[in-house]
């Protein structure tokens, strides 16, 4: 179980993450200020926002239209999981 005091940071951590996004994602309002979704920061941590950035939007496993024969899904491993599983493999070899 992780401490009341380290769950409160991560929260806090992560709302302001969010809000960064809102604020740099999305238009801003007549005034020329950042736009808001929330009143406070708390709501911030336990709603989902994301922007649609490569990064953000993408998974592992995506069924994306590839090919001719339809849905064939596509894997797109995480830089440190494609080393892990080279690793794997190259372990793999040696032993043989």
């Amino acid at each position: 179980m992780r401490e009341t005091a380290e769950k409160r940071h991560n929260d806090w951590k992560k709302a302001i993450r969010k809000r960064e996004i809102v604020h740099n994602v999305y238009p801003k309002d007549r005034d020329n200020k950042p736009t808001e979704f929330y009143d406070n920061l708390h709501q911030y941590s336990k709603n989902k926002i994301h922007c649609s950035c490569p990064m953000c939007s993408q998974k592992t496993n995506n069924k994306n239209r590839s090919g001719a024969r339809g849905y064939e899904p596509s894997t797109n491993w995480s830089i440190a999981d494609t080393r892990r599983i080279e690793e794997m493999e190259d372990q793999i070899l040696d032993n043989e």
